[in-house]
C-alpha cells in the first residue's frame, strides 16, 4: 500500500553552498514580492551545501507563525547539520523586528541543544534590500549567550560558511 502524502517537498537534486549572505539573498529574492510573510528554511548537510529547502509557514502581511520546536524537528528529519532562515517582510522594510530578533534567538538556543548551528537568518526586504543577524553579529552574540548558558559543550565542526566563517575542503579553509 503507498503511502498517502499530501504535499511532496521538492528534492534539490544537485546540492549547493553560498558563500555570502548577499547570495542567500539573492538565491531568495523571489519570496521578497509576496504580499504575506513567508518563512522558509534552508537545511544544510556537514559540508555546507543546502540538501533541502521548506517552507515552514505563510503568515499575514506583518507575521508568521513559527515554532522552533517544528523546524528543529524538519532539521532532524532532513538530516541538518545547519540551517539557515529565511522570511520576507511585505513592508518592504528589511529590518528585523523585536520579535524577529526573539524568534531567531529562541531558534538560535533550541538548535545548540540539539547540535544543529543556525547559521544565519536573512530578512528579504524591497528592491534587493536584506537583513543578515550573521552580518550583523547577532548570531555570534546568541551563540555566546547560550553557550554560557548551557553547562555543557556540543562539539561540532567550527569552519562554516560566510560572514567571516570559512567552508570546509578536505579539512582546510576554503
Amino acid at each position: 500500500m503507498n503511502d498517502l502524502k499530501i504535499f511532496q517537498k521538492p528534492r534539490i537534486k544537485k546540492p549547493f553552498a553560498f558563500s555570502s549572505s548577499i547570495e542567500v539573498a539573492e538565491k531568495m529574492k523571489g519570496y521578497s514580492k509576496a504580499d504575506r510573510e513567508i518563512f522558509i528554511l534552508l537545511f544544510l548537510n556537514a559540508k555546507n551545501f543546502v540538501t533541502a529547502i521548506e517552507t515552514h509557514s505563510v503568515g499575514s502581511v506583518d507575521s508568521s507563525a513559527v515554532y522552533p520546536q517544528q523546524i528543529l524537528r524538519s532539521a532532524l528529519l532532513n538530516n541538518a547539520s545547519s540551517i539557515i532562515c529565511v522570511h520576507n517582510h511585505p513592508s518592504g522594510d528589511s529590518d528585523p523586528s523585536i520579535s524577529d530578533r526573539e524568534i531567531t534567538k529562541q531558534i538560535s538556543f533550541a538548535s545548540h541543544a540539539v547540535g544543529i548551528r543556525l547559521l544565519d537568518h536573512v530578512i528579504l526586504g524591497d528592491h534587493g534590500r536584506y537583513f543578515s543577524f550573521a552580518d550583523d553579529g547577532l548570531i555570534g552574540d546568541y551563540e555566546q549567550e547560550t553557550e554560557s548558558s548551557f553547562p555543557f559543550k556540543i562539539e561540532q565542526n567550527r569552519s562554516y560558511y560566510y560572514s567571516g566563517i570559512k567552508g570546509v575542503k578536505n579539512n582546510e579553509s576554503i
